[in-house]
């Protein structure tokens, strides 16, 4: 069970990262915004890789 915690957390972590970098975007039209939105796509692709090497286990 707890395997499947952390790519399903990464996920969430990688998703609210997306949601403040587009805050920020849209606040500031700084550069960091589209940054922090790369940083959470990251995220939430090393995520789905995870969770695929572990469904493919089991």
């Amino acid at each position: 069970m707890n395997r499947k915690l952390l790519p399903v957390a990464l996920e969430l972590v990688g998703i609210v990262t997306i949601s403040v970098g587009i805050g920020v975007e849209l606040a500031t039209h700084a550069n960091i915004g589209w940054a922090i939105v790369t940083t959470g796509s990251c995220l939430v692709a090393v995520g789905g890789v995870i969770w695929g090497k572990f469904t493919r286990k089991g």
